[in-house]
């Protein structure tokens, strides 16, 4: 669906629905003032049947719609259910005069701008000026003639049609204002927001404001790209987001997404053709609407909404401004999606060298692997913490997924002659092991500098320089203690000694789970922050099970290749604890 730019031959928001194009709801407002013998309504008010049949005989051959009332009181009653174009009053009737019934009119906000018709018998030049004075427009003197009678009330008519065009005409125009400057506000905000999830939500935000919907909601297909999940909702239970599952291509929303054409329902007779036993657990109450988002190479989800306050039937110019929305929300969504996969990219390939470094002083494929899934074990369980509550929030978890497996990048640096050497370093070949933290700091910065909004990067930067500093600041390289050492740093800290503890590796015994669980306990408040080791003795089972799950394969077979006897050097030659 092409997006309205203001040009001449491009459509307004209002012509583009089901791909057909809609006239402009104002100029038809309008134009029906021009036609004020279509469905006329008049509003006849005498005591006098005679002159009411009279009446009712020359504005029916005219195409009118007449009323009647035999006095004051029977037109007031009836006056909001036949909301009249025009209103005739005779000046003398009984209970309540013409007078009195004008007056009643004026003085009611519906009534306050009718045309008001007096008919008089009588020829009292004061009386007909206290009828105009009561609020009557003209004065038709009894016996009436038919053609100045016509004339005068299809001219007045006239007037109050063209009057009430007008104001519908200004009603829509505010509506549309209205509309245009929301999505104006929102295409702005979604050049602010870098993440799905806001870009979802301002969605959702701006899909229930634009339509007054209670219940709005914005499906996605799963991984598979088999069924839609609810992405994002306003209204919907906890209960019906994590259990709806709709096939692509089955109910209104896999329809519409296989489609491409939106599917409106305003009426039970159209629901009852259309609905589907599990698309109440989406939509609930007419009308309903479900329009696709599509992005200019494909649809990326579908927008629902539902549940609309007052039950009005969406129009013809709400459907063109959704469509704006979802085209807005669908190429920002997508643009987003780019820039994740071309993340993904880079950090997959980041964090494969930070592995095949790895390689050098472990011969091993999934220390990494563990110390990651440590470290997001103790982030889950920090999380449940109200210290830590907000600053361990999903995006950083996603980041400490991404950076816990840089925290040793540096070693890269390190000569062989060092970080290989069979047998106890000396003051000079620490001071060179522990520059590692530094370098890998320093290289994880150097590309921060290419990508500098890489949040993940960030988080590695901080892991890499401060994984080795100690809680109470006997730590490396800088000394840092208490919270100066960032929380992902301190997380990485413990997790990191855990995995040394308890590895088996060809030159020495892994330690018993109980063991490393005895140095932990004992070097909390020294080595390791407290909260992270209250953190890991509530998890301590599952990090249990992860190293036996995740355990390295070793081989004890006679050594044939040259990886495998530089295996056995090592196991003869390099010292149990690692630096």
């Amino acid at each position: 669906m092409p997006i309205w730019d203001g040009g001449a031959n491009t459509p307004r928001p209002w012509e583009i629905v089901m791909g057909v194009r809609q006239p402009d709801p104002i100029a038809t407002v309008l134009s029906k003032a021009l036609d004020v013998q279509t469905s006329a309504t008049a509003l006849i008010v005498d005591d006098d049947p005679v002159m009411r049949k009279v009446c009712r005989r020359y504005l029916e051959a005219e195409g009118w719609n007449v009323f009647e009332a035999a006095n004051g009181r029977e037109a007031l009653g009836c006056f909001c259910a036949c909301n009249p174009d025009v209103v005739m009053v005779d000046l003398d009737m009984p209970e309540m005069d013409g007078l009195e019934t004008t007056r009643c009119l004026r003085n009611d906000p519906l009534g306050e701008s009718v045309p008001i018709v007096m008919l008089s018998s009588e020829e009292n030049h004061e009386a007909l000026l206290d009828g105009l004075e009561a609020g009557a427009d003209v004065y038709i003197a009894k016996p009436i003639r038919e053609r100045e009678f016509t004339l005068r009330v299809r001219s007045l008519s006239r007037l109050q049609r063209a009057r009430r065009s007008m104001e519908a005409g200004r009603a829509i125009l505010g509506e549309q204002t209205r509309a245009l400057s929301l999505l104006l506000d929102f295409s702005m905000a979604l050049a602010m927001k870098e993440d799905l999830d806001s870009i979802l939500k301002r969605t959702i935000e701006v899909a229930a404001e634009l339509t007054s919907c209670q219940r709005v909601s914005i499906m996605m297909p799963d991984a598979a790209g088999t069924v839609l999940t609810i992405a994002a909702s306003h209204g919907i239970s906890e209960h019906v987001v994590q259990h709806v599952r709709t096939p692509i291509g089955k109910s209104i929303a896999g329809r519409v997404f296989q489609s491409g054409d939106p599917i409106l329902i305003n009426s039970q007779d159209e629901a009852e053709a259309v609905l589907e036993s599990q698309d109440v657990r989406v939509f609930e109450g007419l009308p309903l609407l479900s329009t696709a988002m599509r992005a200019p190479e494909k649809i990326v989800a579908v927008l629902n909404v539902t549940g609309r306050i007052g039950s009005r039937p969406f129009d013809v110019s709400e459907l063109g401004f959704l469509n704006l929305l979802t085209n807005f929300a669908a190429s920002a969504i997508q643009n987003v999606r780019s820039r994740q996969a071309r993340d993904e990219a880079r950090d997959s390939i980041v964090v494969a060298l930070a592995k095949l470094a790895e390689h050098r002083d472990d011969d091993t494929g999934t220390h990494l692997d563990r110390v990651t899934q440590y470290c997001l074990t103790l982030a889950r369980e920090l999380r449940r913490s109200p210290v830590h509550v907000e600053q361990i929030d999903r995006e950083f978890m996603r980041n400490l997924e991404r950076s816990a497996p840089l925290h040793d990048i540096g070693k890269v640096a390190i000569p062989d002659a060092i970080l290989l050497k069979p047998g106890r370093l000396n003051d000079e070949e620490m001071a060179v092991m522990r520059t590692h933290a530094r370098i890998g700091a320093d290289t994880i910065r150097s590309l921060l500098e290419r990508t500098p909004d890489s949040a993940f990067l960030q988080m590695a930067e901080m892991i890499a320089e401060n994984h080795h500093e100690w809680f109470n600041g006997c730590g490396y390289p800088s000394g840092k203690s208490g919270t100066e050492i960032p929380l992902s740093a301190r997380i990485v800290a413990l997790a990191d000694v855990y995995d040394a503890l308890t590895t088996k590796r060809v030159y020495k015994d892994a330690m018993s789970h109980r063991k490393a669980l005895e140095i932990i306990i004992k070097e909390s408040g020294t080595h390791f922050d407290p909260d992270v080791v209250k953190a890991f003795l509530a998890v301590e089972t599952e990090f249990e099970r992860l190293a036996a799950e995740m355990a390295d394969a070793l081989e004890n077979d006679t050594p044939t290749t040259e990886q495998e006897r530089f295996r056995a050097y090592r196991a003869q030659r390099l010292p149990a604890a690692a630096v």
